[in-house]
């Protein structure tokens, strides 16, 4: 019976710790890496994935139009404006990865890019956005265009969160400067983005930053520089994020709630939880149990103790109300009595029960005090109650 025991409960304890592994593991991994870059450690180079083979049962989208240019910007080596502009849903193109890295002007600005999560959103979900820039000296960056509530010079599916719609003191944008031990600068930018398009139109959406920069100043006619910075394209790595496809709690858009809804669990959880914790544990506890009352059995108390500590206390008692009592005289009768076994017997019964006993004329001379105080004279004499204790350590030991 104990081997199957033991083997359900190893059984139940690998199950535990299984689970634990499961749930604690995930929450554990980082996300974007940030101790590499905090220690100064250059973002790996990430290439541009090559185009999907397309399938001949499928028919080839159409090309995708040329995006305008953005007047007086120039593309630049890190600018990727056509990016934009092709529609995940309706394109042939890789779904891109999240996080996602990219790396441009000859690796002076490196770029991350990526979220808490990447699946799950529905329709007007908050998504927090972290994009990291590590620039080097001499490189500016603009943020001009994000001040203004622009995340792309071309357009695309998402917005920044509206501050009215944000707890008081926060903003959807939130730009940190640190400056590193190799001369370099980290920009960490957190943006608060949302989307309006459901999940029944684009199972998945892609994200992308657009900002300026500058590694220099324009020059003029004679090749000289001028003040004017030479503002170029800065576009980050796409990263794309899941919709769900699960319903929610309202038939229209505009009923949807956007803040956090906290989890509530149901009422029987922690019932059912402090009934498997008890399930659990039971047995190994009444093994255990068993286990010390067999080889640690506790003392048994003897007569002597339980009458003495019984005429301890009436004795203390008294000596905090500074008299003695009816009741702490009951007590002292009834202390004699069950230490000889004679508690409902007359004075004449206990001299029949204990006439071989040596000691009983102590024990009547004890009894028949305690009978006056209570039956017949009813007054207590304390003289008479303290005068009473060497009889009764005679009549019974002190162990």
């Amino acid at each position: 019976m104990y081997e199957r025991f033991w083997r359900d409960r190893l059984r139940q304890a690998c199950g535990l710790v299984a689970a634990a592994v499961l749930a604690v593991v995930p929450a554990v991994l980082p996300v974007f890496g940030q101790e590499a870059v905090a220690q100064g450690q250059a973002l790996p180079v990430q290439t541009a994935p090559p185009p999907a083979a397309t399938p001949h049962a499928v028919a080839v989208p159409e090309a995708v139009p040329t995006p305008r240019p953005v007047p007086g910007i120039a593309i630049g080596d890190c600018g990727d404006l056509a990016q934009a502009m092709v529609r995940s849903y309706g394109s042939a193109t890789r779904r891109p990865a999240n996080p996602s890295m990219k790396s441009c002007e000859g690796g002076r600005i490196q770029v991350r890019v990526g979220t808490e999560r990447h699946f799950g959103y529905r329709i007007m979900d908050p998504v927090r956005v972290t994009v990291l820039l590590k620039i080097d000296p001499g490189t500016r960056i603009d943020f001009e265009s994000l001040r203004r509530g622009n995340l792309t010079f071309n357009g695309q599916e998402f917005d920044l969160v509206a501050p009215l719609a944000l707890p008081s003191g926060q903003s959807p944008v939130d730009v940190e400067a640190r400056q590193l031990r190799d001369g370099s600068t980290l920009l960490r930018i957190e943006l608060l983005v949302q989307s309006s398009v459901p999940a029944s139109v684009a199972p998945y959406l892609v994200f992308r930053l657009d900002l300026r920069y500058a590694v220099g100043n324009i020059r003029d006619a004679d090749g000289r520089e001028t003040a004017s910075p030479d503002w170029r394209v800065l576009s980050t790595a796409p990263i794309a994020l899941t919709m769900s496809s699960t319903a929610v709690a309202a038939d229209q858009f505009r009923d949807i709630a956007l803040e956090s809804v906290p989890q509530v669990l149901p009422w029987p959880t922690l019932w059912l939880l402090i009934l498997g914790v008890f399930s659990i544990l039971f047995m190994p506890g009444l093994l255990a149990v068993r286990w010390i009352n067999r080889n640690r059995p506790g003392r048994i108390q003897s007569r002597e103790e339980i009458a003495w500590r019984a005429i301890d206390e009436v004795y203390a008692s008294a000596r905090r109300n500074d008299r003695f009592s009816k009741t702490h005289v009951r007590r002292i009768a009834y202390a004699v009595r069950t230490y000889f076994g004679v508690q409902a017997a007359t004075l004449s019964e206990v001299r029949s029960r204990l006439k071989a006993d040596p000691r009983l004329s102590d024990i009547v001379d004890v009894l028949r005090a305690c009978e006056g105080v209570l039956f017949e004279s009813g007054a207590v004499d304390d003289q008479d109650m303290m005068a009473l204790r060497p009889k009764l350590e005679s009549i019974i030991p002190r162990p």
